[in-house]
């Protein structure tokens, strides 16, 4: 047995006659309405595939325009007594208490020699190499060396959930609880979004013009659109513009490429869905709940001595939980990749803050 979920993004035709009858239907199916315009709605709703099969089935009579939805994320459900899982509690108190030393070495006098030794000793202790064994497996497919210099679209921290792009201040600006983009920046997060015909191996192909052209795919979602002889792949990849133009006209001569759109250059609204196990005994439960209705979480499964969170949302707030549940200890966690569509308003956050930056530039 194992928790399934999947997100789905839906905008639909809304005539205002009409909209009182689609909000009654997305609180039946807790769908939230992310954006509303003069004539569609945008509804995002997460739930197991049959879930949002009957969600898109109930708002066929509507008219629906676009969808775009992730795969399915599952993680298994916990029996109420584990032995593997008991083992794995232990694991993270011992990672923990490492994690300590780790804070305590960079609180003092510790070298960066004696800093790299503690983060090696919590990787150990995690198990995250590829040995069982706890041994110490440095790099991977695309290995560097510690000390190593690389440039180009590889430096780009595509893990981090608030990058916007670096430029010559070479930071981000939080200042008002909105990342801002550098205008500087080299390199810049690019959201695209791509309608194929659903033929095998399109995938492997689209992919393959990323790769021959050495573009490091950020994130990557990809499900069924209105029908299932279509499907739309949304993915995000730094670059600079003239870069991403010229990626979209090698995407457009691929077979079965209907549309390659770079819709990150108008206000669009963009989710993604997280499934995480962390460890919380009885006496801890209250605490975590709270915390899941301050996020808008779900619960989706309870065992003797862990919880299993179902969240989605901005990659910011995906972040933030994460770092949150991080001192609870997290045993797996399963992301997929984010999905997007174009937003009908014509607004968003980041267009509010260029405007607003405008307006305080024109008065200063």
């Amino acid at each position: 047995m194992c928790v399934e979920r999947g997100l789905m993004l839906m905008k639909v035709n809304a005539k205002p006659e009409q909209r009182t009858e689609l909000a009654e239907l997305a609180k039946i199916f807790r769908a939230s309405i992310v954006d509303v315009s003069p004539t569609s709605l945008t509804m995002s709703t997460v739930g197991d595939p049959g879930k949002n099969r009957a969600f898109q089935q109930a708002c066929l009579k509507f008219g629906i325009l676009e969808v775009a939805r992730t795969g399915k994320l599952a993680l298994k459900r916990e029996p109420v007594f584990s032995e593997s899982r008991r083992r794995r509690v232990k694991l993270m108190e011992a990672m923990k208490e490492a994690r300590a030393a780790v804070a305590g070495l960079r609180g003092g006098s510790g070298s960066e020699k004696e800093e790299l030794i503690a983060s090696r000793i919590v990787r150990a202790v995690a198990n995250m190499g590829e040995g069982g064994d706890g041994e110490l497996n440095i790099g991977d497919t695309y290995a560097a060396m510690e000390d190593g210099d690389g440039s180009g679209v590889w430096d780009v921290p595509v893990l981090n959930a608030q990058y916007q792009g670096a430029g010559k201040s070479g930071g981000i600006d939080m200042s008002d609880g909105i990342p801002k983009m550098d205008p500087n920046a080299k390199y810049t997060p690019h959201t695209i979004s791509i309608v194929v015909m659903n033929k095998p191996g399109v995938l492997d192909v689209v992919t393959g013009v990323f790769a021959r052209r050495g573009y490091n795919v950020q994130s990557l979602g990809v499900g069924p659109e209105r029908t299932f002889d279509i499907s739309r792949i949304s993915t995000v990849v730094p670059g600079t513009f003239d870069d991403i133009t010229k990626l979209l006209r090698q995407l457009l001569k691929v077979p079965y490429v209907i549309s390659a759109e770079d819709i990150s250059r108008t206000p669009f609204v963009e989710r993604e869905l997280m499934l995480v196990k962390v460890v919380c005994p009885r006496n801890m439960r209250g605490e975590l709940v709270d915390l899941c209705n301050i996020f808008r979480c779900k619960v989706a499964d309870v065992s003797e001595d862990t919880v299993t969170i179902e969240v989605s949302g901005k990659v910011s707030k995906i972040g933030a939980i994460q770092s949150l549940l991080e001192p609870y200890g997290i045993l797996e966690v399963a992301r997929s990749g984010r999905v997007a569509l174009p937003r009908d308003s014509g607004v968003d956050s980041k267009l509010l803050a260029a405007i607003e930056d405008e307006g305080d530039l024109e008065f200063a």
